[in-house]
This record gives structure tokens, C-alpha cells and sequence, in this order.
């Protein structure tokens, strides 16, 4: 059988083939790419269409002016081996993605940043609360408000009622050379009631003393005070009998009488006088309450109050003696209250008052508040049948009708 040549029209590729394979669909032997045999030279006409391969052809590549190897048989069922290509786009697709990448890796986070100011996120999602941790504490609050409380907190009760103690311990060399620490101890009662109902009771126990007692009260039939061998006597008004009780007592609780009734709010209407002292070395617990503790100045003494965080009623009181005493002390007092500040400001020591168990809001009769108090007898002078007692100067140097003014605190030179 005669081969003729034809040229693949993809790659030009030139291929041999008899006449036989004239019309039949082949792929190219080089490069793969479907083609049709054209007719035969030889024949006259051409086969159109595809055709059966007939048994016995032939279907080889011509050799190329540049190829000396041995033609290699190809049928169209059998796929052709193709040729090599270069490696050299696939350098260069790995050169620029490796770029890419260096790229990404160096100008990453500035690009982050810059879409992350305009890109929303969504808000976070709130954390998780453990129900079963303690209540968060209450905010700490400023000195005028503590005071601002402590007395709306006495101004909306309508009784209260305390029991204290107080411990004193006082230097009094200063005013008796030869004597020193005295020190003594004293029970106080207080109950309070609107609009004018109050008993005031103490009871003093001093080494080498004999027991003192006494009492101030109204249970609505006017305001009375007794105290150590005077008897009850009648006083003008509570404000009077207040002053009395506590020159002859010197409770801390009498400020408390104030705060109830709401007269001159000693301790919480000079606010700027206070500080908060609560430190490592100041208790802030006083009977398993936590506290604040305010310091302030009274007359040149130094006057400390504890108040209960939750319930803004006083837990303690302490009275520092021994203030450094300047001109601006003695404005607007009489003699006798100089005289007696400047006494005070001799001694060295303190008395403190410590609250337990308070009752408040409760039922109570006028009649709850009536005191029997007896006078303890002694060799002392009485008053005259009709007559107050007499009275000494109250020891922080205020009188009943003139409301006592609280300065900055200024502690004494040591």
C-alpha cells in the first residue's frame, strides 16, 4: 500500500499514512489534537466521514529534517506520548507567588488595621456571671454624704434605743500635779421617742470612788435631770436638760439626742470639719460592722465617729483631749467657756463610747420613758429644795442655745 504525508493543522506536526486511513478521525501523534486523514492522493475520491481502521494500515509520523530516530507505529486507540516542555513558566509562577507571600507577610498588619477602622465587628458577648459570687461592696461615698445619711437616718426614726459603755482614760497631771492616769468606766442607756420623749441614764464606776449615777428624761410632763446627790429637778427645756446631763455625765450619747431630735446636728452639719481616716491602722469593725471613720476637730479636740456602712447609725464615739488651742477657739464665747477649754486642753487622754444592740421604730408608751432615779446621798452639798443643780460648764465649751461649731481638725505638735 502507498503512504502519503499530511501535516497536522495544530502543530504542523507531518504524519504518514496509507490510503486506508482516508476519512478517519485520529489524534494527532505529537500534540494530541483531533484531526481527519485526508484522502489519499492516489484515490479518486475521498472516503467522507469517519471510517473503520482496517486491519493491516499503517499510521506512523513522518521524520522531520531534524529528527533521525525510527518512526514509531500510533493507532488512534492509543494516547501519544507528548513532548517535553520547558520549566520555564513554572519558575517564574513560583518566583511571584513567593513574592506575593513575603508581600502578604510584611504590609499584613498595617492592612489589617486599616480595614479594622472601618470594617464593624460585632459587639463581644457578655461574659458569664457566676450567681453564686458575694454581692459587689457598696461604692464608697464622700464625707458629706456620710454625714448627709447619718443624719436623715436619725431624723426618720421614730424611737430609738441604745445601750453603750464608755472607758475613759485621762492624764490630769496638767490641772492636780501629782496625780496621773485616771481611768474609769461607765454604763449608758438612751431611749428616744417624737416628739418630746427621751430618758437619758449613766451610771459611772471610778476606783476609790463611790458609784455615780443619774438620769435625765421627759415622758411628757416636762424635762428633768438628777444626777450623784441632787435630786430630779424640773429644767426649762430639753435643750437645758441635754446640757446638764451631759456636764455631769460626760456621755457621748447626748450627740445622739441631737441627731434624733434634730436641734443642732452637731456631728453632721459641720460636714467640712470631717475626714474619712479608714487606714491599715484605724479599726473600720466595731461589734462585726464594717464602718466608716470619720475624724474631725471639736474646740481643738480631736472627736472620732464610727458609722455603720449599712445602716448609717453611730457605733462609736471618741473624744481626744489635748488640742492645740489658738485665738479663732475662744470667738464668740463667755468667760466661763474659756475658762473651762482651756482646763480641757490640759489633759491628755480620751473617753470612748461604744454602741450595742439598737432598737429603733418600735411602739413605746410615754410612759416607757418616765426614770426613777433616787439620789445617792453623801456628805456633798445639796440644792435647795426647788432649785436645779448646779450646773459646771459643759465640757466642750458650747452652751445650750448657741449650736457648738466643728473646725478643721489640727492635730496636736508632738
Amino acid at each position: 500500500m502507498s503512504e502519503f504525508k499530511f501535516s497536522c493543522p495544530n502543530c504542523q506536526q507531518s504524519i504518514s499514512a496509507t490510503a486506508e486511513y482516508s476519512g478517519v478521525q485520529i489524534n494527532c501523534p505529537a500534540c494530541n489534537t483531533p484531526l481527519i486523514v485526508p484522502p489519499s492522493p492516489d484515490s479518486s475520491t475521498g472516503a467522507p466521514g469517519p471510517v473503520a481502521v482496517p486491519q493491516g494500515t499503517k499510521l506512523t509520523k513522518a521524520p522531520t529534517a531534524t529528527s533521525h530516530s525510527t518512526a514509531t507505529p500510533f493507532v488512534s486507540q492509543a494516547r501519544p506520548v507528548r513532548r517535553k516542555k520547558s520549566h520555564k513558566e513554572l519558575y517564574i509562577w513560583l518566583g511571584s507567588g513567593a513574592c506575593a507571600i513575603v508581600c502578604i507577610i510584611i504590609f499584613w498588619h498595617p492592612i489589617a488595621g486599616l480595614f479594622a477602622k472601618y470594617v464593624p465587628h460585632p459587639a463581644p458577648a457578655a461574659p458569664i456571671v457566676d450567681t453564686n459570687l458575694p454581692p459587689p461592696p457598696p461604692p464608697e461615698l464622700a464625707t458629706d454624704e456620710i454625714l448627709q445619711n447619718v443624719r436623715d437616718k436619725y431624723n426618720s426614726l421614730s424611737t430609738y434605743a441604745v445601750k453603750g459603755e464608755s472607758t475613759a482614760s485621762v492624764d490630769v497631771s496638767g490641772i492636780k500635779p501629782g496625780l496621773a492616769l485616771q481611768t474609769s468606766s461607765q454604763a449608758v442607756s438612751l431611749e428616744l421617742g417624737r416628739t418630746n420623749l427621751y430618758r437619758l441614764e449613766w451610771q459611772r464606776t471610778q476606783p476609790a470612788t463611790p458609784l455615780y449615777k443619774g438620769a435625765a428624761w421627759s415622758a411628757g410632763k416636762g424635762d428633768y435631770v438628777g444626777y450623784g446627790p441632787y435630786p430630779a429637778t424640773k429644767m426649762k427645756n430639753r435643750e437645758t436638760a441635754m446640757a446638764t446631763a451631759e456636764t455631769a455625765s460626760e456621755a457621748m450619747c447626748v450627740s445622739l439626742v441631737q441627731l434624733f431630735f434634730n436641734e443642732t446636728n452637731s456631728i453632721a452639719r459641720q460636714a467640712e470639719a470631717f475626714a474619712k481616716t479608714n487606714g491599715p491602722n484605724v479599726a473600720t469593725r466595731i461589734n462585726n460592722h464594717d464602718c466608716y471613720v470619720l475624724d474631725g476637730q471639736f474646740n481643738a479636740h480631736d472627736l472620732v465617729v464610727w458609722i455603720d456602712k449599712g445602716t448609717f447609725l453611730i457605733q462609736q464615739i471618741q473624744f481626744i483631749f489635748g488640742g492645740k488651742l489658738d485665738d479663732s477657739n475662744f470667738k464668740e464665747m463667755r468667760p466661763a467657756e474659756r475658762n473651762q477649754l482651756t482646763t480641757w486642753s490640759k489633759l491628755k487622754g480620751s473617753i470612748t463610747e461604744t454602741y450595742g444592740s439598737p432598737d429603733a421604730d418600735k411602739t413605746l408608751a410615754a410612759a416607757t420613758f418616765e426614770a426613777s432615779f433616787s439620789p445617792i446621798m453623801s456628805a456633798a452639798d445639796t440644792a435647795p429644795a426647788g432649785q436645779a443643780p448646779p450646773a459646771r460648764q459643759r465640757p466642750r465649751g458650747a452652751s445650750p442655745t448657741s449650736p457648738t461649731q466643728l473646725t478643721r481638725r489640727v492635730r496636736p505638735e508632738q
